[in-house]
């Protein structure tokens, strides 16, 4: 048994991510990879005031994403709501709650 618990396979992409907190407060991210399950969101600057606020979240509080530069159509850049997995030094993993695609 190697540890590995994951059901979806990790794919290594960066596209911007925008990230809206309950509040309504919004930060941009970039994903370092994504799965069909969830991905891991990394910030350029710890600094910055929204992303102290993500660096204080808890383990399944609640985030609304919405991925740009994957559609190819020129479509609107779906939504999901996401809950945290854990917060790291350099960026924030999460798990897409697929009931919740807007």
């Amino acid at each position: 048994m190697n540890g590995e618990r994951r059901r979806h396979p990790r794919v290594p992409m960066a596209v911007e991510v925008v990230c809206e907190m309950e509040d309504g407060d919004q930060v941009t991210l970039t994903t370092n990879d994504i799965s069909g399950g969830g991905a891991f969101l990394q910030w350029d600057d710890p600094d910055d005031a929204c992303v102290g606020r993500l660096m204080k979240l808890a383990s399944d509080d609640e985030l609304m994403l919405q991925v740009f530069g994957m559609l190819g159509d020129g479509g609107a850049a779906p939504r999901v709501k996401a809950r945290v997995v854990r917060v790291m030094e350099g960026g924030i993993a999460v798990r897409f709650d697929p009931e919740e695609l807007e």
